[in-house]
């Protein structure tokens, strides 16, 4: 009888584990668990430790990442560029961070160096987009939220997944959205997303306006271009080319638009063309990526 009885109740202590995996970080030990999965899936608890494990790095290595000063002061606040590539380098060199992550908050900084931070001095207030840890998505936070709470998956078999963190921070419900990315066997944060406001648009939001100049051209008296970059799920564009002159003519074109650091890059039926983010709005790129000249500057005239 005391034997059926130890085996029931051995039973009855597995079924209870059964939904239910712990994967220990440091000295925690935190509950994780996948909407698509087993809670022992390898790949849930690898990203369980690269998410709380790069919080527990940050927390290590945050004064250092903010004495590399990567924003130069006057009046207008522009990039240190040698700095930033530095800066990146560390996160980098974390191992928990993946190269998508580091071009869109390069393309985000960027785009605010060409537009918010033309007025402002960093010497003299917090700039428009630094005014908060983008690790954080705030201003202040509780780092046990960040390397305790259970982290929740979905894409389990694949190579690209969403995450959150969700848990009690300061005694309040949060939860944290992640991307993240599996490469050459090792997953990565490719994305932290912050519910940021009107006031700290993404890169891509901040970009999405419309562009107007008239470029030059061999064989006619200037083409009036317009392009229009859309903030829509799959980055459209339009881009319309008045040819003046004696043989007018209106070519309108379409396609899909990306940015990766400072460059945005066209992709249409007729092949792709690529234009560099500045403080006026896009220069277009000869094919090879060299720079041209401001002639083939095209004006930030308005966001969608």
């Amino acid at each position: 009888m005391k034997y059926q009885l130890f085996i029931f109740l051995a039973g009855l202590t597995l079924f209870s584990c059964k939904n239910t995996t712990t994967t220990e970080a440091g000295a925690a030990t935190e509950e994780v668990s996948a909407e698509n999965g087993s809670d022992n899936d390898p790949d849930l608890l690898a990203i369980t430790d690269v998410i709380h494990g790069f919080y527990k790095w940050y927390e290590t290595n945050a004064n250092a990442l903010a004495n590399i000063n990567y924003v130069k002061g006057g009046k207008s606040s522009t990039l240190d560029n040698a700095k930033l590539d530095a800066y990146y380098a560390s996160l980098k060199q974390s191992g928990f961070i993946s190269q998508a992550y580091i071009d869109e908050d390069r393309a985000y900084l960027k785009n605010l160096e060409a537009t918010a931070w033309k007025n402002e001095n960093v010497n003299e207030e917090p700039l428009t987009g630094l005014d908060y840890d983008r690790f954080f998505c705030a201003q202040d936070y509780e780092i046990a939220f960040w390397t305790t709470a259970p982290v929740y998956v979905d894409g389990l078999g694949t190579d690209k997944v969403k995450a959150n963190l969700t848990g009690l921070e300061g005694g309040s419900e949060r939860t944290q959205n992640f991307e993240l990315v599996k490469e050459n066997g090792k997953w990565l944060i490719s994305k932290i997303i912050c519910d940021e406001g009107d006031d700290a648009q993404s890169a891509v939001e901040q970009l999405a306006a419309f562009y107007t100049g008239t470029l030059p051209c061999k064989d006619c008296d200037g083409i009036a271009t317009v392009l229009t970059l859309n903030a829509d799920e799959k980055r459209t564009y339009t881009l319309e080319e008045e040819y003046k002159g004696k043989k007018p003519k209106t070519v309108e074109s379409n396609g899909t638009w990306t940015v990766e650091g400072d460059m945005v890059t066209l992709t249409g039926k007729s092949g792709s063309s690529k234009y560099q983010v500045t403080a006026e709005g896009l220069i277009g790129l000869n094919a090879d990526g060299s720079k041209r000249d401001s002639k083939y500057l095209l004006k930030k005239t308005q966001g969608e």
